[in-house]
């Protein structure tokens, strides 16, 4: 294995003590100490040394020293006397008893060599110079790796959300989890999902992260205006590293935004845009780059998988509905009433239960249609269709058989009941005002006509049963209207 394939596969510690020990073991007279950087205060603190040779005073390089200035200027090493200011003259950088090696990580200096500077000539000096920029560069390294399989687990885990779409009850809970992973898959503390709304062609927040979170009011932004509109207008994802400075806005960061990078990408359904996703405030500090719009980019695609799901769904449902059910009366349709009727007698036939049957038309139907139009009696057919549902039980089942006629399903129903049943929709059609519900319709009331068959005493087959009750509707006709009459 060559030095950088072994770099690579070590831990961080391990690598700045390598790098201490082989340079040790080069150079044997020098006296080594590594200095790591404190997180929290920027000062430089011994995490390495040859206690053998190590100097007094070499452990602790202050954040403000202008030594670190010169190297973060890109010096490859800067002579240092322990305790006093880096700024030496000429006599003094000669015999300064310790020289400063930076190893610059994402051109951060996260840990410095001090080497003794007794008899270390220009070549020792470029040597090592040299070996701490492999050492920072096999660090970089170690950072990426670390950060890429860290995205490609909250990618995975994104991806596995949206694969089991069906194991989540609310798609808005789903929409949630994918802005959530996808912030945590780009270190952003603040996230957005804003889809269109049809009724207004506006963006409509769907989920939050971050400063969002706690506002109850609905937030809304339209087409073209300001950058998720601009997004959503174009159809094209936007990458920022300052927005103070970038010429397409050039406006200061709003105070709920930490820094003023951020990243905005459509969401698109088959080239549609349907929404956009917004990303701010990177946890480390650093400006959202090509690599994170890549990744939003990813996390918008699967955004759309859920959206488009959701579309399938409700499309789905609208063609189931428009198969079962009456455009007109929202009602079941006749050859759906007529399949629930051959259910419903097997199960009355299994059980050994009784079972009624009521078909039902309205009185003098044709002559409203004839003198006040069709759009008159649709109105009538609405209304009357209303009464008979408020009047049923939930296990009941109504739909129109065709025209002005209507089938009920009465389970384990008798003749008795059933006519009871009967008669209390006649009297709520007969007394109920149209004229409230449908000023325009010009008709005060209406009345309804209702025959009755039972399972078994009165047929066992549907076609025997819609028969007899639709005989049993004409008697009621025949007897003068507004009645129910039992086969």
């Amino acid at each position: 294995m060559n030095l950088w394939s072994m770099l690579t596969h070590m831990n961080k510690e391990d690598i700045c003590k390598k790098l201490a020990e082989d340079i040790t073991v080069a150079v044997p007279s020098l006296s080594i100490t590594v200095l790591s950087r404190d997180q929290s205060t920027g000062c430089f603190m011994m995490s390495w040394g040859d206690v053998r040779r190590h100097l007094p005073g070499a452990d602790f390089l202050d954040s403000s020293d202008p030594v670190l200035t010169r190297l973060l200027a890109g010096e490859p090493w800067v002579p240092w006397i322990p305790g006093r200011s880096s700024l030496l003259n000429a006599d003094e950088q000669r015999a300064a008893a310790e020289v400063i090696f930076p190893v610059a990580v994402h051109g951060m200096i996260d840990h410095v060599l001090v080497v003794s500077n007794s008899g270390l000539s220009y070549s020792d000096k470029h040597l090592i110079g040299g070996y701490c920029r492999q050492t920072a560069l096999a660090l970089e390294t170690i950072d990426m790796q670390a950060s890429l399989k860290r995205k490609l687990e909250h990618l995975a885990s994104l991806v596995g959300n949206v694969d089991d779409l069906h194991a989540v009850a609310s798609y808005r809970k789903l929409l949630q989890s994918v802005l959530e992973r996808s912030a945590e898959l780009l270190l952003a503390e603040q996230g957005s999902l804003m889809l269109f709304e049809k009724e207004t062609d506006e963006l409509l927040l769907e989920a939050s992260r971050g400063v969002f979170n706690n506002r109850s009011e609905t937030v809304r932004v339209a087409r073209g205006v300001g950058i998720a509109g601009k997004v959503a207008e174009q159809g094209e994802p936007m990458l920022v590293g300052d927005i103070e400075r970038d010429p397409r806005f050039g406006k200061k960061t709003e105070a709920h935004y930490k820094t003023p990078s951020f990243v905005s990408v459509p969401i698109k359904i088959r080239n549609r845009v349907v929404g956009v996703m917004n990303f701010t405030d990177k946890s480390t500090g650093d400006v959202f780059d090509e690599v994170d719009l890549r990744f939003a980019q990813t996390c918008a695609s699967h955004a759309a998988v859920v959206l488009d799901h959701k579309e399938m769904c409700e499309q789905t449902e609208q063609l189931k509905t428009q198969a079962t059910t009456d455009n007109l009366t929202g009602l079941l349709n006749r050859g759906c009433i007529l399949s629930r009727l051959q259910e419903e007698l097997v199960r009355s036939d299994r059980y050994e239960k009784t079972m009624s049957l009521v078909m039902l038309d309205v009185d003098g139907f044709k002559a409203i249609n004839d003198h006040l139009g069709h759009s008159t009696g649709d109105r009538i057919l609405r209304s009357v269709s209303k009464v008979m549902s408020n009047a049923l039980r939930s296990i009941d089942i109504i739909g129109r058989y065709g025209g002005d006629e209507f089938v009920i399903i009465l389970p384990e129903t008798d003749a008795f009941f059933a006519a009871d049943v009967a008669e209390r929709i006649r009297s709520d059609v007969a007394t109920t005002d149209i004229s409230q519900e449908c000023p325009e319709c010009r008709v005060g009331r209406v009345t309804v006509s209702m025959g009755i068959a039972t399972f078994p005493v009165h047929g066992t087959s549907p076609d025997v049963l819609v028969d007899h009750a639709d005989e049993a509707l004409y008697r009621a006709k025949a007897e003068g209207r507004n009645r129910v009459v039992v086969y």
